[in-house]
């Protein structure tokens, strides 16, 4: 397969991506769990290897496929173990989070009981999507332990990133490897595991999984010109002078509002719209 690859190049992947697929692994809609990744990503083309995971993710049906796909990429990629962590920016204080992960099961246990996601600094590159970190001293300086503990249960070198979903769901993705050895983070591998992350995260909104679950609200006109408004500190009596409309108007249409977004007051409706990206 490899001196077919080589003899037909990246050009002809390209234009027929589904076609090699399914000469590299049989049949693509029923056998994606068996397939092998490794062609692809030592492809030197990242953009044939981009359209080709995002061929890839488009044909998986379940979670279950979604998290086995991911960790034989990972493996593919030299790494050990992966880690997805999915906050919502809502609330703010109590955000929902969720976590994929192939680490071994008594890790997720300690990491719970000690509560380390209170001041893991990987899990703070939520708070700067686009941002990546390479585990080392420097980076646990403030939280010893969990680098301690992380490297006793068998992850002794790590990557970490940050995406960001369509829904402003903040991804973090993680991989680790139990040898202790400095990361070798040339030839693109920082862009493949963020595009990973994305692929991963777009494919579960697809199937409808709770983790991607986030506010689906649409608002009206008059809503989002009252939002603006009342984001901009405006009053309900400023408000209605501003669309020329009754303060009556206005407070029902943020009462509404307060409704559908779960929020206390009329402030957190500008904070919690514009964290979800309404405004």
């Amino acid at each position: 397969m490899c001196l077919f690859f080589d003899r037909l190049g990246a050009a002809w992947l390209y234009l027929y991506p589904r076609i090699f697929l399914r000469l590299l692994c049989g049949n693509v809609e029923h056998d994606w769990l068996h397939v092998s990744v490794r062609h692809l990503m030592n492809t030197d083309n990242y953009f044939v290897w981009q359209r080709s995971v995002h061929h890839a993710y488009q044909q998986l049906s379940s979670v279950q496929q979604v998290t086995d796909l991911l960790s034989q990429q990972v493996r593919e990629l030299g790494f050990d173990y992966y880690g997805l962590v999915i906050r919502h920016p809502v609330p703010f204080t109590r955000p929902k989070t969720f976590i994929y992960s192939n680490t071994p099961t008594a890790w997720l246990d300690h990491y719970h009981q000690q509560k380390f996601m209170d001041n893991d600094p990987v899990i703070a590159l939520s708070r700067r999507p686009g941002s990546q970190a390479v585990w080392e001293d420097a980076l646990f300086e403030h939280n010893p332990p969990l680098w301690q503990d992380a490297r006793a249960f068998g992850l002794r070198a790590g990557f970490s990133c940050s995406v960001m979903a369509a829904n402003r769901a903040c991804g973090i993705f993680s991989v680790a490897k139990g040898e202790e050895a400095p990361l070798a983070l040339q030839n693109g591998l920082p862009e493949q595991l963020r595009y990973l992350a994305e692929q991963v995260m777009a494919t579960l909104i697809r199937l409808n999984d709770s983790s991607m679950c986030a506010l689906n609200i649409t608002l009206t006109r008059r809503e989002r010109e009252i939002l603006l408004w009342t984001a901009e500190g405006k009053t309900a009596a400023e408000i209605s002078l501003i669309l020329s409309i009754s303060e009556h108007t206005v407070n029902y249409h943020q009462k509404n509002m307060q409704k559908r977004l779960n929020a206390p007051n009329k402030t957190q409706i500008a904070c919690y719209a514009a964290a979800v990206g309404l405004l």
